[in-house]
């Protein structure tokens, strides 16, 4: 069913004051924005690669940025070789209000796509774990090919129902985030799609989906620890009713109030049609089109009240692969040192390297663990263009830097000539930025970006 958008949004007519506003920005499309991949490069050295596009720091983020014009950020070979992540504005609110730390273990119960995921583990450094759950098995592909792209050391991704965790790791978290599948209602500044699809039946649906998640994700979170709950939607079915479900079925759970600096947001709801909600979710977040020209979203921040228990370590060995390291070195002049607190493990016919907190998580069945270190072909080390962006930066030999054209070539798939007299595998370098790994032969380099990953042909 096709419905207007003065339809749609009536409902909340009586808990939006300046409800026609409120219409006017959700028929204003979104401008592109961004956040840097602090795992591959600093924000100061975003301005230099994106020297052709208007870029505005967020105020309340150090590493967000706007852009003033439109523009297709996902083509941009920043973003496909993982420097960049282009998300909208709200959608980085839940992981700043989560606040990870380094070498915490963080769960993202609905981590698809992986937009919070990845930025989750920027936040923690790169260091402790995340286990990223999805429970739909056609949107795994994507949140490992994003978890890759970024570069994520420190992941583990799982696929089990979100209701089942809380049973089989009950207070086992540091932190939990459940951005919950919804029915979408703050997407139509992105996409009109849910004119199509909304109505009561589908919030009523996604409420009592949504109980069972944050139901299961709190029983997953340690005493003391931080649960966020957010949508992109904005029923209070979905919203403030879920938090009270959850208020009234623990007695430990406690609402904690949420401040952003330099950005708007509103108290949530206590009363809707013939409901009235726990005074608490006063403490929740909506926010709305108007307040900072962004999409919809609402976010609660949830602890549980009591003693932590510490959990047994791991008593096993943590594989390290010393071989691998010492090929590294040989040829590329990486320090050692750099390795010494990663795991470095063969999977099939690929080397792998994580964190030894992601190595040693066995409770569940893992998809993926860490990311790729790289292949051996002939006795010979070909590296891994993510990985090699991360721990190519002190390379001392073996390595050729290119212009920007040279660039753009390597990255669409393409060969590009070289005066070098190097041979086999090398680091190429941009602007001192380690890009990929290309191959030597006869005055040729020869890219070796994956067809998923190429950018369109320069022409």
């Amino acid at each position: 069913m096709n419905v207007k958008i003065e339809e749609l949004y009536s409902r909340y007519q009586s808990i939006i004051p300046d409800f026609k506003i409120f219409l006017e920005y959700l028929q204003i499309p979104l401008y592109p924005s961004f956040r840097v991949n602090t795992i591959k490069v600093a924000p100061e050295k975003i301005f230099n690669l994106l020297k052709e596009l208007k870029l505005t720091p967020l105020k309340f983020y150090s590493e967000g940025f706007s852009l003033n014009q439109r523009f297709p950020l996902g083509n941009h070979w920043t973003h496909q070789v993982g420097l960049i992540y282009a998300q909208e504005i709200a959608s980085m609110i839940p992981a700043i209000i989560l606040e990870p730390k380094p070498n915490e273990t963080i769960l993202d119960l609905c981590a698809a796509p992986g937009s919070k995921t990845t930025q989750i583990a920027q936040l923690m450094k790169n260091k402790g774990l995340i286990v990223a759950n999805e429970v739909n098995k056609k949107r795994i592909s994507g949140l490992i090919h994003n978890v890759k792209r970024c570069g994520l050391l420190n992941e583990v991704v799982i696929s089990l129902p979100g209701e089942r965790i809380g049973n089989i790791l009950p207070d086992y978290f540091d932190r939990v985030l459940i951005d919950a599948p919804c029915s979408a209602e703050g997407t139509i500044r992105k996409s009109r799609a849910v004119l199509y699809h909304w109505g009561l039946k589908n919030i009523q649906k996604m409420s009592r989906i949504q109980k069972g998640l944050i139901v299961s994700g709190f029983k997953a979170l340690k005493s003391g620890g931080t649960l966020v709950y957010s949508t992109c939607t904005i029923a209070p079915e979905e919203n403030e009713g879920v938090i009270d479900y959850l208020l009234k079925k623990f007695p430990e759970a406690e609402v904690l109030p949420i401040t952003i600096p330099g950005f708007k947001i509103r108290a949530g709801i206590t009363h809707w049609q013939n409901e009235s909600f726990d005074q608490r979710v006063k403490m929740c977040s909506r926010i709305l089109p108007q307040d900072n020209n962004t999409a919809p979203f609402f976010v609660a921040k949830i602890t549980k009240r009591g003693i932590p228990h510490l959990r047994p370590g791991f008593q096993g060995r943590i594989e390290f692969n010393e071989r691998i390291i010492e090929n590294l070195y040989r040829r590329f002049e990486i320090a050692k040192e750099n390795f010494s607190n990663y795991a470095i493990f063969q999977r099939q016919n690929a080397f792998f390297i994580s964190t030894c907190e992601v190595y040693s998580f066995f409770e569940l069945p893992c998809i993926r663990k860490g990311l790729e270190l790289g292949w051996i072909y002939d006795d010979v080390l070909k590296p891994d263009n993510d990985f090699i962006q991360i721990f190519g930066k002190g390379v001392k030999k073996n390595f050729v830097e290119i212009e920007e054209w040279e660039l753009k070539r390597f990255l669409s798939g393409e060969s590009i000539r070289t005066q070098s007299s190097l041979d086999g595998f090398v680091v190429l370098l941009f602007k001192d930025l380690p890009i990929g790994v290309g191959r030597i032969n006869d005055k040729e380099i020869k890219s070796t970006i994956k067809p998923s990953r190429r950018i369109k042909s320069p022409e």
